[in-house]
């Protein structure tokens, strides 16, 4: 059974605080809404460590409109954005981080370079060694 202003099967509140509210604007762990503040925000505007919304602002940030250090989406500006149009934090291509192996080994080419090496677990870096 729920209660009114409890969390499942509760209609949403104009202004949400919790460990996973529901609400038009939403604070809290896991908040969900229109505007979202917090740990793991979903929604149209969401800003946090994994948003994941139409236009987000995060650590690790998915959704139409991505901005953050690891962001996936349509438009994606970061360290390691992964989109259809890109926005990097650098313009020096020796510190640019891409999805696939093939892709570092064709920039190691033109750096003048050889090889690739692993950034995390699912990015590659041209060049043998990471750069200095």
């Amino acid at each position: 059974m729920t209660e009114e202003g409890g969390h499942c099967g509760s209609k949403p509140k104009p202004i949400a605080i919790g460990v996973a509210p529901l609400g038009t604007i939403s604070i809290g762990i896991v908040p969900m809404g229109v505007i979202c503040i917090g740990i793991v925000p979903m929604g149209v505007v969401s800003i946090g460590v994994v948003a994941m919304g139409v236009i987000n602002a995060a650590v690790v940030g998915m959704g139409l409109i991505a901005v953050g250090v690891n962001t996936m989406g349509v438009i994606t500006a970061g360290p390691m954005s992964m989109g259809l149009i890109q926005i990097r934090s650098t313009t020096n291509p020796r510190y640019l981080a891409y999805p696939s192996e093939a892709e570092a080994e064709e920039q190691a080419k033109k750096l003048g370079c050889s090889g690739t090496h692993r950034m995390g677990d699912s990015y590659w870096m041209p060049c043998n060694e990471h750069p200095q």
